[in-house]
């Protein structure tokens, strides 16, 4: 079975999706979590367009005139595309905050990292306005939001200022180039940019790919402390 994505406008496979959410909340509940991290779907656009503007990127071409129409394509492509997927979202998370509600679990939003996934900035700023600030919160990505600034999407320090005050946990990694989930501290991430943004008492949450090796690992917490990440 493939992925199932609560912003399918097939409404058996979205409410599919919304059954498993609610089996992690169940989860998130019996271990005591304070929240859970959820990924509201995507638009399904021409992903080999996107593809291409990785390779560019990663190549160096980021300043030619194909990145520039490759990313214009895949900004139309998503535009025009976008409503009835990002609607369906809302309708997930409406569903999911009633039961998040009986459950007492938080539902973190998340920063994504392909350009084609829910939310972007301005679908992040009305799925949240639309839902109750007690059950559904702002998840803060720090590779993903980077990503999406090296590739001209959208400004990582734009999503830290517009989502603060929704904010109930982070994930905390490095970067290199358009390469994320490097061990803090063996990357590029302006960590002290980062750290004038983080509200007291989120959950934060060191998302380290399993291919780093233990010596990267090593120091992560003293870094991460001394960049006034962790107290």
């Amino acid at each position: 079975m493939g992925s199932l994505s609560l912003s399918s406008l097939d409404t058996s496979e979205r409410m599919k999706a919304v059954r498993f959410a609610k089996k992690t909340m169940d989860l998130a509940a019996n271990v005591s979590a304070r929240a859970i991290v959820l990924h509201m779907g995507e638009v399904p656009i021409d992903l080999s367009l996107q593809d291409r503007l990785y390779k560019l990127r990663d190549g160096g071409y980021a300043q030619t005139e194909e990145y520039r129409q490759t990313k214009e394509r895949l900004v139309h492509q998503r535009l025009s595309l976008a409503h009835s997927y990002v609607d369906a979202a809302r309708k997930s998370l409406e569903e999911l905050s009633k039961y998040s509600l009986q459950k007492g679990i938080m539902l973190g939003l998340e920063t994504r990292f392909h350009f084609n996934e829910i939310p972007n900035m301005d679908e992040m700023a009305g799925l949240l306005g639309e839902a109750s600030e007690h059950l559904a919160g702002y998840w803060h990505d720090v590779g993903h939001a980077e990503v999406q600034q090296q590739l001209g999407f959208s400004f990582h320090e734009e999503w830290l200022s517009r989502f603060k005050d929704r904010m109930v946990g982070i994930h905390l990694h490095d970067i290199r180039g358009i390469s994320d989930h490097h061990a803090p501290g063996n990357g590029n991430m302006n960590w002290e940019m980062i750290a004038k943004y983080l509200p007291q008492g989120i959950a934060k949450v060191c998302e380290i790919g399993e291919w780093n090796d233990e010596e990267q690992m090593l120091g992560v917490v003293k870094f991460l402390q001394k960049k006034g990440i962790l107290d």
